[in-house]
């Protein structure tokens, strides 16, 4: 039956090895000066093909590369945007049919499984997801002590092995191959912890036979687990001495001389219960007093004995050992540290490029460094409670200073994040601050017809000249736009101005709405924690604030609609502006004009020639002017109008022939004109009442406008 199971898994893995992309001839991965191929770099992992590559920082820039088949007859490609990473430059398509773009892994530390997702437009205009599938992983290194390690039998003692990934290693039972000491492993901050209690003298050697919990590329090429076999040497020398070993290996000074702690040690038959010992740094007479311990009880059934401990010294386990002593006699050997107690000092926080501040207060989504100083630092542990992602830096760690990295949750639910040392609540926390910066208006529009257009559109960089009467303009707000695409802004506080002039440009009204407030919706990661208290995400109807409304507005009258953010909202960001420009445009006007023209050469239809001029004479006519759409209340040089002329009017002989009353059209042209006085040009003609005739006419006049 096994032998079945394992021909049916080698047969699922060597079909799924032979499967054939159904879009994409070969996909490339760069990272730094590494290159990765699909055809050369995929490893079956979990029966699934997996790009495997290399990395060495925690946010790593990579360039991608995807080259199509003939027949996926692929349009267009793009990175849909996830947790994992940021699209850092968006795939574009180059000649050789092969499209490439950046992303920027974020955290492959904590998450080395990632995929990169695309959505790919087909030519037929439909759309398929893909998913590029890696894995990320680096090499786990474990880095040899140069020191030799001695320790005295039944002395248990803890050696850190430096090593790259520490929790990648699988850690078991039978990690070692060694059967007479006592022996475990532990992972911790940057190393493995192995710790060794021997049972008999003489000189060992332990090899340790790690494996990962992710898999590797091993030097053969090959996907691996086991790492390369590991040796620890040691020499085990005999005790003079009963060696006892503490159950703590820390307890703290206390200056008070008179106070004490508690302290275990392993049970030994030598040491004489209700008895003081002195502790000495040194196995002859005259060293210094380290501590003094009172061997108090044995505890319960256990192989332990409890003693109250009162120091008079600091004592660092690794400047040696320690020795019991009654009187001046040595009885036992032991080594515990003997530290000041850890207090904290001063903490003090670093933004994303900025300089270190006390003021502990801090945004969702940031990533910050925190900086502790204190006393003990080097054996503490701290907690931050609500953070994420938290890193200490091992290599700046001190007994006085100590660094931490840490994420932000978007949506920590927290007013404050807590800092813990050694499990015990300190004075100090972070205040989570909410974002309140200024981001692009594209959340704000405008309405001023038949729909609405970002405030962003490109329709606003320039005059807008609307020929319709302006029931009403909107300015709308989109909350959902606010925070979006894994960025936060917060509340935006923006100013409103509103100005009316006519056209003329004379200023007409001026109003103002400043400061409205305008919060992110419940699509933000943020948007149950916001203050909600002065938020107005309501529409604005600008006849609800001027006193001259839109629908009644002359030809021609200007709408300045200028939307800026408030500036002592943000004393320490440039605000975004935007500005409207609406013009009330009208192609055509009618009007009554009187004009007198003279010099007119007029043509009746009953009589024979080519006319004769006329005296001066006044025209009454009903004109139809074109605007001219490029200028503001300004004429093109040409109008027409229908009406009535008295020809020589101004003739008051009784035998005048020339004076007559005509209906007439005409067709004027005004190269020079003012608001009330021009100089026409006229063509035109009509039906001459007292002769009964036709006529045409052509010739210059003067005309006034009411």
């Amino acid at each position: 039956m096994k032998k079945i199971v394992f021909l049916l898994v080698v047969f699922f893995q060597f079909s799924m090895a032979q499967t054939v992309d159904l879009f994409f001839e070969s996909i490339t991965l760069k990272i730094d000066t590494s290159v990765y191929f699909s055809n050369k770099s995929t490893y079956l992992y979990q029966f699934e093909k997996h790009i495997f590559f290399k990395f060495i920082q925690n946010q790593q820039v990579a360039e991608l590369i995807f080259r199509p088949t003939k027949d996926a007859q692929i349009a267009a490609i793009d990175i849909v945007s996830t947790a994992d990473y940021t699209i850092l430059d968006s795939l574009r398509a180059f000649e050789g049919n092969y499209f490439t773009g950046k992303i920027k892994f974020l955290d492959l530390e904590n998450g080395k499984n990632v995929g990169v997702i695309l959505s790919i437009k087909l030519k037929n205009d439909k759309y398929v997801n893909y998913q590029m599938k890696t894995i990320a992983y680096t090499e786990t290194l474990l880095q040899p002590d140069q020191e030799p390690i001695e320790l005295f039998v039944d002395e248990e003692k803890t050696i850190e092995i430096p090593c790259s990934d520490p929790y990648n290693i699988r850690y078991t039972n039978d990690i070692a191959d060694a059967k007479e000491d006592d022996i475990s492993i532990a992972p911790s901050l940057n190393a493995i912890k192995l710790k060794i209690k021997p049972k008999s003298i003489g000189n060992r050697k332990i090899t340790l036979k790690l494996k990962t919990n992710k898999p590797f590329i091993n030097k053969n090429n090959e996907l691996s687990y086991e790492l390369t076999p590991f040796i620890v040497s040691f020499t085990a020398k005999p005790n003079r001495i009963d060696y006892l070993n503490p159950v703590e290996n820390v307890i703290f000074f206390s200056s008070d001389f008179k106070a004490s702690t508690e302290i275990q040690f392993e049970y030994n038959k030598n040491m004489v219960l209700r008895k003081t010992y002195r502790i000495e740094d040194e196995a002859e007479s005259g060293g210094n007093l380290i501590a003094e311990i009172f061997t108090q009880s044995q505890v319960g059934n256990s192989n332990k004995i409890l003693c109250k401990v009162r120091t008079f010294s600091v004592h660092n386990a690794k400047d040696g050992y320690l020795y019991i002593k009654d009187g001046d006699k040595t009885r036992f050997m032991t080594n515990f540290s003997i530290l000041e107690k850890p207090r904290v000092d001063d903490i003090s926080m670093m933004h994303e490029g900025e300089d270190w501040t006390n003021n502990l207060h801090v945004s969702p989504g940031e990533t910050i460094e925190i900086r502790i100083k204190g006393t003990g630092l080097q054996t503490s542990t701290f907690q931050f409670d609500g953070a994420e992602k938290i890193n200490r830096d091992s290599t700046r760690l001190t007994d006085g200073v100590a660094f931490f990295t840490m994420h932000i949750p978007k949506n920590i639910p927290k007013k404050k994040v807590n800092i813990f040392m050694n499990k015990e609540a300190s004075a100090y926390s972070l205040q989570i601050k909410e974002y309140q910066k200024p981001t692009n208006l594209d959340f704000v529009t405008i309405n001023y017809g038949d729909k609405s257009l970002p405030l962003t559109h490109a329709i606003f960089d320039k005059p807008i000249f609307y020929d319709k009467s302006i029931k009403d303009v909107n300015i709308n707000f989109d909350p959902s736009k606010i925070d979006e695409n894994g960025k936060l802004f917060g509340k935006q506080y923006i100013n409103i101005e509103i100005k009316l002039l006519n056209s003329k440009s004379d200023l007409i009204e001026i109003q103002n709405i400043n400061q409205l407030v305008i919060c992110p919706n419940e699509n933000s990661p943020r948007g149950s924690f916001y203050d909600l208290k002065d938020c107005n995400n309501q529409s604005v109807s600008l006849n609800d604030v001027l006193l001259h409304k839109t629908y009644s507005l002359e030809p021609f009258t200007q709408v300045y609609i200028t939307i800026t953010h408030a500036p002592q909202k943000y004393p320490n960001e440039v605000g975004f502006t935007r500005k409207v420009k609406l013009i009330l445009r009208r192609k055509i006007d009618f009007d009554l004009q009187v004009s007198f023209p003279a010099g007119l050469l007029l043509k009746k239809f009953n009589e024979p020639g080519y006319g004769n001029l006329s005296g001066i004479s006044i025209a009454f006519i009903a004109q139809m002017s074109f605007y001219d759409g490029e200028r503001i209340n300004k004429y093109k040089p040409y109008n027409f109008g229908a009406g009535f002329i008295a020809l020589d009017a101004f003739n008051y002989s009784e035998n005048s022939k020339s004076r007559d009353l005509g209906i007439v059209v005409l067709a004027t042209l005004v190269p020079i004109q003012s608001a009330k006085l021009s100089f026409p040009l006229y063509l035109g003609g009509g039906y001459l009442l007292r002769n009964a005739t036709p006529f045409i006419l052509f010739g210059p006049g003067l005309r006034f406008n009411f």
